[in-house]
């Protein structure tokens, strides 16, 4: 019985302990901040300014960050007057992004361009192809879009609790229709360069889009260079 009783302590005592290796999963917030250039009806080309708010979940290893991450919302500085969204249950409804990090012992992150977006399918369950963008200004109504979006580390770095950097998006959106008159004449296709800042911090497990929208967003973008950064 002694015996028995000794093996059974040693089982217990030399359970594994979990691999250091072995991915952990954790739940962080995403901003960024970004700035390009668009092609606007009648206007030519103008100044952009776009805050994205993301969440995501994250599996983290020794060396390694992959990233799942979706939309929470999106913030787009009106442009001569006319402004762009979508709503909330559009958003929520986008693709999730996937993108993978590889971290030197220094911190310092290198990634592979990775790619999200969306074609003719009604993505928002709406009745219309693509996802609706909601279009306030002289010339109102609402415009179809697909969307394919590549985004390119330009410089990061990874923390015990997150990351941040710099990055370049480029966007190419295409119109598949619109509502009214006026946005069918000058509502077009268009590609827009961005340049840009992330961040990301680790926030608690089971936070949501909709638990975080109510409180101030846990972690901010470093602030864009030039005249718009300062």
């Amino acid at each position: 019985m002694v015996q028995l009783l000794f093996y059974v302590a040693t089982l217990l005592g030399t359970e594994p302990a979990p691999s250091p290796t072995e991915p952990r999963v954790e739940a962080w917030a995403g901003h960024q901040v970004l700035r390009g250039k668009r092609k606007v009806p009648i206007y030519g080309d103008q100044d952009t300014h776009t805050e994205n708010f993301l969440i995501a979940e994250i599996h983290r290893s020794a060396g390694r960050i992959d990233v799942k991450q979706k939309l929470c919302r999106t913030d787009v500085k009106p442009v001569k007057g006319v402004s762009a969204g979508m709503k909330t249950e559009t958003v929520l409804r986008l693709p999730k992004t996937r993108a993978s990090f590889a971290v030197a012992p220094d911190g310092s992150l290198a990634a592979a361009p990775w790619s999200t977006g969306w074609e003719a399918e009604d993505i928002d369950g709406d009745g219309f192809p693509g996802a609706t963008v909601q279009i306030a200004g002289k010339c109102a109504g609402q415009v179809y879009v697909s969307n394919q979006t590549t985004t390119t580390l330009v410089a990061g770095r990874a923390t015990a609790d997150g990351m941040a950097g710099e990055i370049h998006v480029l966007v190419k959106q295409k119109v598949l229709g619109a509502s009214g008159l006026c946005l069918k004449l000058v509502a077009g296709d268009s590609d827009e360069k961005q340049t840009g800042t992330f961040a990301f911090r680790r926030i608690p497990i089971g936070s949501t889009c909709r638990n975080l929208a109510d409180k101030p967003w846990p972690v901010q973008a470093p602030p864009l260079p030039g005249p718009r950064g300062k």
